[in-house]
């Protein structure tokens, strides 16, 4: 098996490496230069799986019987039951996923056990199917040599099923991994991973024979503390992608304390403010295989915060890449590129980093989309429970509020613990709708359900109504939520998800929402960086003007799809892309085809 896994995936690289001769047997290619679409070669794959998946399994963890609990949150757990909706999601069974997390947990109640770990989507192999890998816990003290329980990497046989070919593609570390990141940091068109973990982070460097070698030390990229969210990003416009790791704290077993609940005999997670926190890092890519540690120089590190959620973006719409973290119960932080290699520190004037009455919470996800078609960036930051999520919405040029009350978001968050987070077009309506996947940290606290469920909330043109159970069995039941992927798994243009749980396997769960296909998008830089993050993709059609950002991280210890779904309008559909570097392509989209996947890449 092994063997027949390398064999298929030397010819998934050749392909790739002979791609420009031979692009149109597997996926349309569009040349960007300038204003014009100046070639074009179609694919024949990139279809929808056609075959029905089996039914799912029933949850033996029902909604309805959480709600029906008491609340020690301060929020009322049934506040709304949801709206009836069009979308349909539905967790998926039998696909050959056989992982199992492993929280770490004990009586003595370490701290990392607490927060889980991550997944990421992305095409390992250039087959054309999104893959999935999930980092995976162990037991305290961490034992490297234990290999008990690994992280793990699912490749896509199409049809939703899987393969594990951890081992064959050298990726199946055995220490506490938690967050993890994709991009092609070297440059040569096949997409590398790194994995933050508590103790030194690993840098896979993808081979292009279907393995990957590991080389965070020779890269200087190994850093030792206890790593939460990382993201890939170009901090200074030369092409290369830079790394950001973020940090949560200062911790080992020796030093673990013991904090109680409601009996002074039962051990529960210590507050977070029990943890000094530990400095982020900023690496800057040297072009050589190798990174500068550029952290102090580049005034990230002036605010020190347990970090959770990374994200990259560029916020205030000057080209450069900034960034953005939600931290645990300290302000969450907003630094603007300045564009000399340093970045300003805007939390404190810009409004994103306090809940609506000034005070810190316990950030975790963050998401970020134009959720009304102002053409700016809107932020969700997810909280703990008795703390409402946070949407930032801009009032005026880099100045927020927290309109999650007015939006219907703050109450319904109140009484759960919120982890992973993600804007997504479910419907394929133009509107972001919104995902938070929920999970308590303690097992043993009465009126505070363990496992929770998750929401979704559509989008009505700017306005969010929670939906209903009703639209899908993964909503109805409960969940220890941790990680979150937005990504197709099936290739027909409907994005579906990924959820990494805490201390249980994962979900797969695919979306069946009756829609139009959608053009799928994905951009590639050649002197902007490969992977195109922080580039942005207008479309203006007859229904108006909205703006799709390529991002880098976001959710919670995870990583999502590259891929851009654009809904289908009628009419002229015109797409403007803004590259990182400045230059701009635009493609008239009406005349291209839905349904497969449209590489734009940039002009040289």
């Amino acid at each position: 098996m092994p063997q027949e896994v390398r064999s298929e995936q030397r010819r998934n690289r050749d392909r790739r490496l002979g791609w420009r001769r031979a692009a149109g047997r597997w996926r349309a290619v569009a040349c960007l230069a300038g204003s014009v679409l100046v070639g074009l070669i179609l694919s024949s794959i990139g279809c929808t799986d056609s075959a029905a998946p089996p039914p799912p399994k029933q949850s033996s963890l029902k909604l309805e019987e959480l709600l029906a609990q008491p609340s020690d949150s301060g929020g009322d757990a049934r506040a709304s039951s949801g709206v009836d909706s069009e979308i349909r999601l539905r967790t998926m069974v039998d696909t050959g996923i056989d992982f199992h997390h492993q929280s770490g947990n004990s009586e003595e109640r370490p701290f990392p056990a607490a927060n889980g770990s991550g997944v990421a989507a992305f095409d390992y192999d250039l087959d054309g199917h999104a893959d999935l890998f999930f980092a995976n816990g162990t037991n305290f003290p961490v034992d490297l040599g234990n290999r008990q329980h690994v992280d793990a990497l699912y490749r896509n046989r199409s049809q939703w099923q899987f393969q594990n070919v951890s081992t064959v593609t050298g990726v199946d570390h055995a220490g506490y991994s938690a967050g993890v990141t994709v991009g092609d940091y070297n440059h040569d068109g096949f997409p590398d991973l790194y994995v933050t973990c508590y103790g030194e982070n690993r840098l896979y460097e993808n081979q292009g024979d279907g393995s990957f070698i590991e080389r965070a030390a020779l890269a200087g990229v190994n850093d030792p503390n206890w790593g939460t969210s990382a993201v890939w990003f170009d901090l200074n416009n030369d092409g290369l992608l830079d790394l950001y790791v973020g940090n949560y704290g200062i911790w080992s077993l020796e030093t673990n304390k013991f904090c109680h609940g409601h009996r002074e005999e039962i051990r529960i997670f210590c507050s977070p403010t029990s943890v000094d926190p530990a400095p982020d890092f900023l690496f800057l890519n040297r072009g050589d295989g190798t990174f500068e540690d550029i952290s102090a120089a580049s005034q990230v590190t002036r605010r020190m915060s347990r970090t959770q959620g990374v994200l990259a973006a560029d916020f205030n719409g000057d080209g450069w890449v900034d960034l953005y973290l939600g931290n645990d119960m300290h302000a969450n932080s907003l630094f603007l590129n300045r564009q000399d290699g340093t970045f300003v520190d805007e939390t404190d004037v810009s409004g994103v980093g306090y809940s609506s009455d000034g005070k810190t919470q316990a950030g975790m996800g963050v998401a970020a989309a134009d959720i009304n078609h102002n053409l700016d960036l809107e932020i969700f930051v997810t909280n703990y429970m008795s703390e409402n999520n946070n949407l930032y919405q801009q009032r005026s040029p880099g100045r927020y509020g927290d309109q999650s009350n007015s939006q219907g978001l703050a109450a319904d968050s109140l009484s759960w613990v919120g982890w992973g987070t993600a804007f997504v077009d479910l419907n394929l309506d133009r509107w972001a709708d919104l995902i938070v996947t929920n999970g308590h940290t303690d097992d043993n606290k009465p009126n505070q359900p363990y496992a929770q469920p998750a929401f979704v909330w559509q989008n009505n043109q700017g306005r969010f109504s929670k939906i209903s159970s009703a639209s899908g069995d993964y909503l109805a039941g409960a969940h220890v939520g941790r990680g979150l992927a937005v990504v197709d798994l099936d290739n027909d243009g409907r994005p579906d998800l990924a959820f990494a749980h805490l201390g249980f396997p994962p979900a797969v769960v695919r979306n069946e929402t009756p829609t139009e296909q959608p053009w799928v998008l994905e951009l590639e830089g050649v002197a902007a960086n490969r992977d195109a993050v922080g580039a942005t993709v207008t479309i203006k059609s007859s229904q108006g003007t909205t703006i799709h950002h390529r991002l880098g991280g976001g959710s919670y210890l995870s990583h999502n799809d590259s891929r851009l779904w654009i809904p289908y309008e009628s009419g002229g559909v015109e797409a403007t892309i803004r590259w990182q570097d400045g230059q701009t392509s635009t493609v008239e989209l009406s005349g291209l085809p839905r349904g497969q996947l449209l590489v734009l890449r940039q002009a040289p």
